[in-house]
C-alpha cells in the first residue's frame, strides 16, 4: 500500500512527492516523462535520510528534467497538410468533414491503422506461442498499452502503431501472457521472458523510455 507523505517544492527541481511504499526494499527516485519526481521511502527509511538522498542525486535529476523539457519542446503538433510516419508509411494529415482539429484526425489515422495490422498480430503471436485468447479490442487509451481481461478479452492502446515492432510485440506479448497468469507474480514474469527470448526486463526498461511522437506521454502496462 502506497501513502503519500507529502509534496514539497524545490527551487530547482519543482515539486518533489514523498511516497512511502511498505512493499518497497530500496529507497528511489523516479521521474516520469511530465517531469514530476517522486520520491519512494521504503518502511525502514526515514523522510530525513530520503531528503539527503534527494540532494545527493539533484545533478541527475536537473540533467533529466531538462532532457524531458527539450523533447517536449521537439515534440510540436502536426499541422493539416503535414505527414505522419505509421509502420514505414507515410499517411497524410487531412481533416475530413465533420473532424474537429488534427488531433481528432490522428487518433483516427491510428485507429485505423491500428486496427488493420494489430488483431492479426496479436493472432501470430498466439499461435506462434501457444496462446488463446477471446477477443481483440482497439481503444483510444492514455494511461495504459495494453490490458487482459479475466475472461481474456485483449485491449491495446491505439497508439502501439507508433511503437517499433519489437515494442509492440512485447506489448502484445505481455498481454497474451496474461491470458495464463492473471497478475504479475514470479511465474508471470518467468514465462513472459521466456517468450521474449530471455529479454522481458530489458525491452520493459525501453518501453518506459520511449518518447512517443508529438502530444503522447507514454503509458503503463496492466
Amino acid at each position: 500500500m502506497n501513502k503519500i507523505e507529502n509534496i514539497v517544492r524545490d527551487e530547482k527541481l519543482g515539486e518533489v512527492r514523498y511516497v512511502r511504499n511498505l512493499r518497497a526494499k530500496n529507497l528511489s527516485i523516479r521521474i516520469n516523462r511530465q517531469g514530476e519526481v517522486r520520491v519512494t521511502l521504503p518502511r525502514f527509511v526515514s523522510r530525513r535520510r530520503a531528503e539527503a538522498f534527494l540532494e545527493l542525486k539533484k545533478a541527475w535529476i536537473m540533467k533529466k528534467l531538462h532532457e524531458i523539457r527539450t523533447q517536449q519542446q521537439e515534440a510540436t503538433m502536426p499541422v493539416e497538410g503535414e505527414w505522419i510516419t505509421v509502420r514505414g508509411k507515410q499517411i497524410p494529415i487531412t481533416l475530413p468533414h465533420g473532424t474537429a482539429s488534427v488531433e481528432d484526425a490522428l487518433w483516427e489515422i491510428l485507429l485505423r491503422e491500428s486496427k488493420a495490422y494489430l488483431p492479426g498480430r496479436v493472432m501470430e503471436l498466439a499461435v506462434q506461442h501457444g496462446f488463446r485468447y477471446r477477443d481483440v479490442k482497439i481503444r483510444k487509451m492514455k494511461s495504459r498499452w495494453g490490458s487482459c481481461s479475466g475472461n481474456n478479452n485483449i485491449n491495446l492502446n491505439s497508439w502501439l502503431v507508433m511503437l517499433p515492432d519489437h515494442l509492440s510485440d512485447y506489448v502484445i506479448l505481455h498481454e497474451l501472457v496474461h491470458t495464463r497468469y492473471k497478475d504479475h507474480s514470479e511465474r508471470f514474469w518467468k514465462a513472459l521472458d521466456q517468450v521474449t527470448g530471455g529479454c522481458s526486463k530489458a525491452l520493459r526498461k525501453e518501453l518506459r523510455n520511449q518518447q512517443i511522437m508529438y502530444f503522447y506521454s507514454g503509458a503503463a502496462i496492466d
